[in-house]
């Protein structure tokens, strides 16, 4: 009778202490059971689990970084600072080769490795979930219509069929799509999800994201550069149209479904690298594209990236029946994302793909800089200097609270008048509006870089070349949504806790 095999006698053959050691145990212990012999048993744990394992270590000094970025003043200086700081720190992983930073990146989250906003790094045979971010696909569309329709209509219109704010559409009120019956809910990282990715189609979520009614006028010298760079259909309606388009842009990423599915990458990629790595930090954490794992997540990426386009559509194609109008020309792109180009991954937080597509085309962008400025529209450069990237907006020198922070009274609350101002400022002309009923002034051009200076690099760094400008009418974002009772409650006990404190040091000062 065999005895049955144990941790000791794995070691005494050559194989190493450590968690891996406990797979490798409960394998052998299976293959005894099937009946398989101590000796062929040996050698095929050996073709399943590697006695020289090789453990992946971050390397001492980081791979190169490309800055496509010019900073002016403290501020600036400080800001690109930081995100070099954090791009270092991602750039000592082993499977990352080099990286770029855009000219609208700035820094997000404090963990170490953690990718800025406007950030691209290169990877071999590896997707690294903190590099594409929880907002999977976050993108641009573009629909081109005709232009006769008043910028008020529009915008009614508009407000009807979109959905800003957490969560999705309500019960009854919620759409659905032939993308919800793709045969994918096997996948480990999609298991479970079909009701979210139901709950979620139609809709836009917060922050950043918006939905934009614009026009363009197209020059002649632009329409001869986008026929000249392979875009015959858009060329020839501008040509049809003598140039002129109203223009609905969309921006939002994956939403619930794409967080959901971040979330368990991360989850995997930390447990692989554990077991793989040392001294890996949370938001580097990677899965090896030729494992089972990574291949699974990849494909589920894949289908996140065709939800959130197909939600895009939906969006626009809602509004296009409202207005008794077709689609002339659709546009999109992706910012946050994972793109595979040979054995290269590449992934963008905040960066738009700007190299050339499968035949030979340089892609088409869209690149919003705020709600009162121009979208561009831009054909790729393919500048492998900056891994083929360009910005994906015009980035924020500081943080939502420091922007607002100017603008509140003395009890820590918004000023509306000061914000007011500040709006109708920044905005006049424009037909602005919050979803959720109040603003959101972090959102204002307040919020975001000098659009002109970003807009003047991109040609500087040589990373796209402008052929189109889509003039801003309206905007709708999700803004600040009414305080609620409780909400309210809670805020004016810590202001009268705040207040005590205050009182009970001015107290012992007097003392």
């Amino acid at each position: 009778m065999n005895i049955e095999i144990k941790a000791r006698d794995l070691i005494a053959e050559g194989w190493h202490e450590g968690k891996r050691l406990g797979a490798t145990l409960r394998r052998a212990r299976q293959m005894e059971a099937e009946g398989v012999e101590r000796a062929t048993l040996l050698v095929q744990l050996e073709e399943e689990f590697p006695k020289q394992l090789i453990v992946a270590l971050p390397r001492h000094e980081p791979a190169p970084l490309a800055e496509a970025i010019e900073a002016e003043g403290d501020e600036e200086t400080a800001n690109v600072t930081a995100v070099r700081r954090r791009m270092h720190e991602m750039l000592r992983m082993p499977v990352v080769q080099r990286g770029a930073i855009m000219p609208d990146a700035c820094p997000t989250g404090q963990a170490p490795a953690t990718i800025p906003v406007g950030g691209a790094i290169a990877a071999e045979n590896a997707i690294i979930p903190g590099a594409h971010s929880a907002d999977i696909c976050c993108s641009m569309f573009a629909t081109f219509f005709p232009a006769n329709h008043p910028t008020t209509e529009m915008m009614d219109h508009l407000q009807k069929v979109t959905h800003f704010g957490p969560g999705g559409r309500p019960r009854g009120d919620q759409w659905t799509s032939a993308v919800l019956g793709e045969p994918v809910w096997d996948n480990p990282y999609l298991g479970g999800l079909r009701s979210r990715a139901q709950d979620f189609l139609g809709t836009q979520g917060d922050g950043n994201h918006f939905s934009y009614i614009g026009r363009v006028d197209f020059t002649d010298t632009q329409r001869a550069a986008l026929e000249a760079a392979g875009y015959n259909d858009l060329a020839k309606s501008i040509e049809r149209r003598d140039g002129a388009f109203n223009v609905l842009v969309t921006h939002h990423g994956s939403r619930g479904l794409g967080a959901d599915v971040y979330k368990r990458g991360l989850k995997a990629a930390k447990k692989w690298c554990r077991e793989n790595a040392k001294d890996i930090p949370d938001a580097a954490a990677w899965l090896p594209y030729d494992s089972p794992e990574g291949a699974s997540y990849w494909e589920a990426l894949q289908y996140v990236g065709r939800w959130t386009r197909e939600n895009h559509a939906l969006l626009h194609d809602a509004l296009l029946r409202r207005l008794g109008q077709r689609a002339l020309v659709q546009i999109g792109n992706e910012h946050n994302f994972v793109w595979k180009r040979g054995d290269t991954f590449l992934h963008g937080k905040g960066a738009t793909p700007a190299w050339k597509d499968a035949e030979g085309r340089p892609l088409l962008g869209l690149i919003p800089l705020n709600m009162a400025r121009e979208i561009l529209l831009v054909l790729g450069a393919d500048n492998d200097d900056y891994l083929s990237f360009c910005p994906h907006g015009a980035g924020r020198n500081r943080s939502r609270t420091a922007t607002i922070a100017p603008y509140k009274n003395d009890d820590g609350e918004l000023d509306p008048g000061r914000v007011k101002q500040v709006l109708d400022e920044t905005t006049a002309g424009l037909d602005i509006r919050w979803f959720n009923g109040g603003a959101d002034l972090s959102e204002s051009p307040l919020g975001y870089k000098d659009a002109t200076k970003v807009k003047a690099q991109i040609d500087q760094f040589g990373l796209a070349h402008v052929v189109g400008e889509i003039q801003p009418r309206g905007c709708i974002m999700a803004g600040e949504a009414d305080e609620q009772p409780w909400q309210r409650a809670r805020r004016l006990k810590r202001a009268r806790h705040k207040a005590e404190r205050q009182d009970a040091a001015q107290e012992l000062d007097q003392t």
